[in-house]
C-alpha cells in the first residue's frame, strides 16, 4: 500500500482501490491478531477451533466495515449519518450471529 501511495497518482482508480483494500485488510488482520492474543493469553494454550472461527468472522466484518467506510469517503458519500448506519449494521449483524440459541424447554 505504501508503494502504491508513494508512486501512483491518486487520480487513478486502481491505485485508490488498492489503498482502500490494503488498509481494510490490515485493519481486519490487526483485529484478528488482537483477539487471538487476548484469548490465548488467558489460558496459555492454543485457541480452540470454534473460537478461531469467531475471530476470523469478526476480522472479516472489520475488514468489510473499514473498506465500506473508506470507499464512502473516496466517493464523498461519508457523513456522520451514513457512518452510523454502516457501523450499526455491522454491530447488529454481530449481535445476531453471536447470540446463543434459546432452548425450547
Amino acid at each position: 500500500a505504501l508503494v502504491v501511495a508513494l508512486t501512483q497518482d491518486p487520480e487513478e482508480a486502481w491505485a485508490v482501490a488498492a489503498i482502500v483494500a490494503a488498509l481494510a485488510l490490515a485493519a481486519g488482520a490487526l483485529a484478528m491478531m488482537v483477539q487471538l492474543r487476548r484469548r490465548a493469553g488467558r489460558t496459555r494454550r492454543r485457541v480452540p477451533p470454534p473460537i478461531r472461527t469467531v475471530v476470523v468472522r469478526r476480522g472479516a466484518m472489520v475488514t468489510a466495515a473499514v473498506a465500506l467506510l473508506l470507499w464512502l469517503r473516496v466517493v464523498d458519500g461519508l457523513s456522520l449519518i451514513t457512518a452510523a448506519f454502516v457501523l450499526g449494521t455491522f454491530v447488529a449483524a454481530e449481535l445476531v450471529l453471536s447470540a446463543r440459541p434459546v432452548s425450547s424447554r
